[in-house]
């Protein structure tokens, strides 16, 4: 199994009794991905959704009391794909359920398990404003929590001077990212004389393996993963669609510009303006961005600061008091009555 998240060293203790429930997904380095949120309760318990699906209940980390508490929260953390919130309906009636969704609103809803895990749930977190709007307009009257997704920003950091010059441009990842788009913007820096590296992104990118200006590596360890994001004039994120991302907020909180199109939930959400977004279709625009970067260090140097200031606000320790304070309400709102 991999390795579990870091633990705070002075997680808040909440008055409301929380079991996770879901498993790491492989694609994160240790100390990324939104199973990051069960560190920040290190009391709490943590089920392993597929063995609870398959109709076993197995531990990732055993909660401080020695039973399931009679009434207690259970947070699905990637309640957009799982199954198991109607498993916990059935197995504990009383049980207070939240799932947070990750995805775009209507992609959740053109899927079975999404529309299952919005009707099995008595409340939803979402990691951005765009997604709750969106749930409202579709008339969804159960209570929704936004709370942003977060980062460990002593483990993604800048490592060295913002103002040295970097001479390549970095993609990380593979979900819901636009391969054409990103195949074009590539050929174009490419053009201009700057290399691209591609990391995690795997099969998807065969036509980008042929261009002698990218280097593609198909998994590497947190450490080389820090260092590309230190060594990096820029990110391009090339999504098709977004509410979060766990490449925004490792490069934002390493200090790497991040080159995106106009997605509502990022710019509003986390970025925080519209300095380096581009029109999809314009991607000439992104490639000058990024070529820009690789030309100024001073440019970089700036845009890195202004980086790491906005990554400090969803460090995972400074957004723990909004969960603690949303599974109080939510466990309060569907607490049986007590009257005849």
């Amino acid at each position: 199994m991999r390795t579990l998240p870091r633990t705070c060293e002075e997680g808040p203790r909440v008055s409301t009794d929380v079991v996770f429930v879901g498993d790491p997904c492989c694609d994160h380095s240790a100390s990324s991905g939104y199973h990051q949120v069960c560190a920040i309760f290190p009391d709490a318990g943590w089920l392993a959704e597929r063995a609870l699906v398959e109709g076993s209940v197995v531990w990732h980390r055993r909660p401080a009391e020695t039973a399931v508490p009679a009434r207690p929260v259970f947070h699905l953390f990637y309640g957009d794909f799982s199954r198991a919130a109607a498993v916990l309906r059935r197995r504990f009636p009383d049980a207070a359920i939240v799932s947070t969704i990750h995805r775009p609103v209507r992609r959740v809803l053109d899927e079975p398990a999404g529309r299952a895990a919005l009707r099995d749930s008595d409340a939803v977190i979402t990691v951005s404003a765009v997604q709750a709007r969106t749930l409202a307009d579709f008339g969804f009257s159960r209570p929704v929590h936004v709370i942003p997704h977060g980062v460990w920003s002593g483990a993604f950091r800048p490592l060295s001077e913002p103002s040295q010059p970097r001479h390549h441009i970095l993609l990380v990842g593979n979900h819901l990212r636009d391969w054409p788009a990103a195949g074009r913007v590539v050929d174009l820096v490419a053009e201009a004389g700057v290399r691209s590296v591609v990391v995690g992104a795997q099969d998807r990118i065969d036509g980008l393996r042929a261009n002698p200006m990218v280097q593609v590596l198909d998994r590497v360890s947190e450490r080389d993963l820090l260092l590309l994001y230190d060594g990096a004039a820029a990110l391009l994120l090339p999504l098709k669609d977004a509410t979060a991302s766990n490449a925004l907020l490792e490069a934002m909180a390493s200090g790497c510009p991040v080159v995106c199109p106009r997605a509502t939930a990022l710019v509003e959400d986390y970025i925080g303006d519209t300095v380096d977004v581009y029109d999809p279709k314009d991607l000439l625009a992104a490639a000058d961005h990024l070529v820009g970067y690789v030309r100024d260090p001073d440019r970089r140097a700036s845009r890195s600061r202004v980086m790491t200031e906005r990554a400090a606000a969803f460090d995972w320790d400074n957004i723990r008091q909004r969960y603690a304070m949303a599974y109080d309400e939510i466990q309060a709102a569907t607490r049986p009555s007590e009257a005849p």
